[in-house]
């Protein structure tokens, strides 16, 4: 399953707009940062249904932007307790001293997903489903063992193409790609993370 989202920024390049499309072109969400005149945005993201009818938002934690290891619940429609999913940001010693983006976690339901930057080509982040006991290890963003045949699986990638769609998302995990809403919010919050280091950096 593939989806592309399309960023909508002002003149300083700050995004205030993200249209989701599925594969076949169609407009799936639109969604909005909230807090856009604050000086750090508070990271909620409101998402809309085409004809603008709010479908489900993500709820940041109550820390402020620069803190790292944040954690945010994916909610949609009325939830207010249970989300959807959960989308923790991951960070390893070596990620602050390199001024590396952070690894994240995406869980759905009992599913959960490794997403690390990747080394190769044109890929932003490699998504990858953890080996099974080694679930657990895994979820702190850390190297795998070259010569461990316990490998975790690929199973998607989020691409930034040089033209066309600000990002590409390409996943052939059955949970994970009936989920464009948590697929969706992932690429937002690495998109406003690099947004957040441009700002506090230049």
């Amino acid at each position: 399953m593939s989806y592309t989202i399309n960023k909508q920024t002002y003149a300083g390049g700050r995004a205030y707009r993200y249209h989701v499309l599925d594969r076949a072109g169609r407009l799936r969400y639109v969604a909005e940062p909230t807090g856009l005149l604050r000086p750090l945005p508070t990271r909620q993201v409101e998402f809309f249904d085409p004809e603008h009818n709010l479908v489900g938002h993500v709820q940041p934690p109550d820390i402020a932007p620069w803190q790292r290891g944040k954690r945010y619940a994916v909610l949609v429609g009325k939830e207010t307790e249970e989300p959807r999913a959960v989308i923790r940001e991951r960070w390893r010693q070596v990620d602050g001293l390199l001024l590396r983006l952070p690894c994240y976690e995406v869980q759905l339901g009992r599913y959960f997903y490794i997403v690390r930057g990747s080394r190769y080509g044109g890929r932003l982040y490699e998504i990858f489903r953890p080996h099974g006991e080694e679930a657990d290890e895994k979820r702190g963003g850390g190297e795998e063992d070259p010569d461990s045949p316990l490998r975790d699986v690929e199973v998607g990638y989020i691409q930034r193409p040089a033209t066309g769609p600000s990002y590409i998302i390409e996943t052939d995990a059955a949970p994970l790609r009936q989920a464009p809403l948590a697929l969706a919010a992932l690429v937002i919050l690495i998109d406003m993370d690099m947004e957040l280091d441009t700002e506090l950096f230049f």
